[in-house]
């Protein structure tokens, strides 16, 4: 690991337990095992490194959503046609592989884990920062979910409900599964077991043909 991912690495780390302001340039310095004058060859200032982070992540999460298939521009998901189709003729069991990858990297990946509680200290202390941490924990998915739920159920896959409503019921209780096991990593299997059953749940609720079991 290079000196510049270093910083952002022990940055991260001071961030996410101490939030931004208490944080000072030579607290990182000291950190990564520099001077604090060495830090200035690779960073502005200590609001550089910060954004550096939040790009950082950005792109990560973009590599994540790529990776499961799903379209997206500037952080912005849709759910385009060849998605919905994707999903439409998928079984159960393969939806369900594909939400535990995400479940996996939002519950375990260590930058994920650290950059949420970054952004949970800092949404007190930053408005930027609460709409950007509102956007990414809450709006992002209910808004990319809302438009797969309204394709899929133009195509006869879930019965006739509202799809943003839809949505909020799917992503409600996996938002409390987060929370409530946030902190407990030596529980996450227990967390992942009920998060799996409400998946099942939902689909024998709403799914019209229960996604089609293999």
């Amino acid at each position: 690991m290079n000196t510049k991912d270093r910083i952002i690495k022990a940055s991260l780390d001071l961030f996410s337990k101490k939030g931004f302001d208490p944080v000072s340039v030579r607290d990182i310095a000291g950190a990564v095992g520099i001077k604090e004058s060495s830090l200035y060859n690779h960073f502005k200032n200590k609001q550089d490194i910060f954004d550096t982070i939040l790009k950082g992540y950005s792109d990560r999460w973009d590599n994540i959503f790529s990776q499961l298939q799903l379209s997206g521009d500037d952080a912005q998901f849709s759910a385009d046609e060849r998605t919905i189709n994707m999903y439409k003729n998928m079984t159960n069991e393969n939806f369900k592989q594909i939400v535990s990858v995400v479940f996996d990297y939002y519950m375990t990946d260590e930058i994920n884990v650290k950059f949420r509680r970054m952004l949970t200290i800092e949404q007190y202390r930053n408005e930027d920062i609460a709409k950007l941490y509102r956007k990414i924990s809450f709006d992002d998915s209910i808004e990319y979910q809302a438009q797969l739920f309204e394709g899929l159920i133009k195509a006869g896959c879930f019965i006739e409900v509202d799809p943003y409503i839809l949505a909020i019921e799917f992503f409600s209780p996996i938002f409390l599964i987060f929370y409530k096991y946030e902190n407990t990593p030596q529980q996450l299997q227990d967390a992942k077991e009920l998060f799996l059953r409400h998946i099942d749940h939902f689909n024998e609720i709403y799914g019209k043909n229960t996604q089609k079991e293999e």
